[in-house]
């Protein structure tokens, strides 16, 4: 059997592929432009196949070459999986776009396992709730929480969540709140995307939609609100767990209801994640899991 390619080989395709330029590969693996494009071309000669096609100042995939892609970053992601503490890691960087408050309350508490096992990976978190921003250029791949339909996006969806009523221990005590109805005497602290309207109507309540008070459009602000005793929130289990666990937040009833938006790792449309960002997906999921 013939001896397969070098890694120096496949990751130089792989950065080409990724970058659709021969230089901005060169930078990132640390070698000139020429060298990419002899490793392009020792690969093409081998495999007896044309990978790219220039279009302008830009390297474009070939059809044979798409196909090739994905397998070769199958490859890749095992590999790196196989050996964390592989030298040639050393440099490699991934940027990771993320809603602030995502990043606050669920992606920060758990970076501890993910250096665990990508000690050597140059993590970049880039916090924005723009739309127009999570899939900017540089940005590798994105945790973004909605209905998983966003312009020049791909995606996979990773979990959903349910809602429920929390408060701080001493709203809950000071209001006596024993049951659905003793919501009627509290405050409902608003999130300007999720309505009370359908876990009052599963709680069999004849309240309104509240239209006053406190909006925030930032789940950690909410759930700060109602930690400082401003009111009751509606929030989703996975976001509150650490402040239910920790007992900054208590549970109200045993109602909840299923979450109409959901988490997804989202990268821009038309490309692959790159290996580290294809690991990085399998890790959240993992870690939505848990």
């Amino acid at each position: 059997m013939r001896d397969l390619p070098s890694i120096q080989t496949l990751r130089a395709f792989e950065a080409a592929a990724r970058h659709e330029n021969y230089s901005m590969a060169g930078d990132e693996l640390g070698v000139t432009h020429s060298a990419v494009s002899h490793r392009i071309r020792e690969l093409e000669e081998r495999l007896e196949i044309k990978l790219f096609h220039r279009i302008g100042h830009r390297m474009t995939l070939t059809r044979e070459a798409v196909t090739l892609l994905a397998q070769v970053r199958q490859a890749l992601v095992i590999l790196r999986m196989a050996f964390p503490d592989a030298p040639e890691q050393s440099q490699a960087t991934l940027v990771v776009s993320v809603h602030p408050a995502l990043a606050t309350k669920w992606l920060i508490p758990r970076l501890g396992a993910f250096t665990k096992l990508f000690g050597n990976t140059v993590l970049e978190i880039r916090s924005t709730a723009e739309l127009q921003d999570f899939l900017a250029p540089g940005i590798d791949v994105s945790i973004r929480y909605g209905v998983g339909a966003w312009p020049n996006a791909a995606g996979e969806r990773m979990t959903g969540d349910v809602l429920f009523p929390v408060c701080s221990p001493a709203y809950r005590d000071q209001h006596n709140l024993q049951q659905p109805s003793d919501l009627a005497r509290c405050r409902l602290l608003r999130h300007a995307w999720q309505q009370w309207s359908p876990w009052l109507r599963a709680a069999n309540l004849t309240l309104r939609e509240p239209n006053g008070g406190m909006t925030l459009s930032d789940t950690a602000m909410l759930l700060e609100a109602a930690v400082a005793g401003e009111g009751v929130a509606l929030a989703g289990k996975i976001f509150a767990s650490a402040d239910l666990k920790s007992g900054r937040l208590v549970r109200l009833f045993d109602v909840e209801i299923e979450d109409a938006y959901a988490y997804y790792v989202v990268w821009r449309a038309g490309t692959s994640l790159t290996p580290l960002g294809e690991a990085f997906r399998l890790w959240v999921r993992d870690q939505f899991a848990i």
